[in-house]
Order: structure tokens, then sequence, then C-alpha cells
């Protein structure tokens, strides 16, 4: 999980990112941590294909327990966000300055109460 203080480089990175864009002058901010995404990419990369093509065979033992946990569809990441910013905008967001979305917060928001 990404977190300024981590020992690992790319969470350290994206920790302060966070935290960065956490300080700026702006009235809400929502964070998004979505899992290992899924969908069609443009560019390859072949660790994060390996870990797809795993996840899409463990979705065939217990898919509600894999997706639900670390793996979120591009898609549905994006309908969470979408979600989330008109919730800032009509003030049902949670409180406070910074709102951080987990993998729960996704699937509950871009699949779950997910409004055409």
């Amino acid at each position: 999980m990404a977190n300024s203080s981590s020992m690992a480089p790319y969470l350290k990175m994206k920790g302060e990112l966070e935290d960065a864009v956490a300080e700026l002058d702006f009235e809400k901010v929502v964070i998004i941590r979505p899992g290992l995404l899924l969908g069609h990419r443009e560019d390859s990369r072949p660790p994060e294909y390996a870990f797809r093509m795993i996840a899409l065979g463990l979705s065939k033992i217990s898919k509600s327990y894999f997706f639900d946990t670390w793996v979120n569809p591009a898609d549905e990441v994006g309908k969470a966000a979408v979600a989330a910013s008109l919730r800032c905008l009509d003030g049902t967001a949670p409180a406070g300055k910074v709102w951080t979305m987990g993998i729960s917060d996704i699937v509950r928001l871009g699949r779950t109460e997910w409004k055409q």
C-alpha cells in the first residue's frame, strides 16, 4: 500500500505523491487505490500481464474473493471515480478533506452501487 515512509521505492513514491496532492488547496481530494487493474492496454508490461493471467485463473475458483480483494476491472475503477466525484459535488462524500478509496470502496461505488 502507498506510504511515504515505506521502504519499497514504488510504494514510497506513490505515498509521497498522495501526500503532496493532499496538501494542495483543494476543497476535497479523492485518492483512489485500486488493486491489480484488468482491461485492455496498449503498452506491454510482461510482469503485470502474468499477474493478470494468474488473477483471471484464480477468479474461476472464486471470482468474488479474488475480484473483491486484489483485482479491479479498469472500467469499475473509472465508474467509482465518477461516483466519488459526484458525491463530492452533492455533499455525500465522507467527511474530511481527503477521501482515500480502497478496493472495497471501488467495488461498492463502481459495481454494486453504480447507476447507469
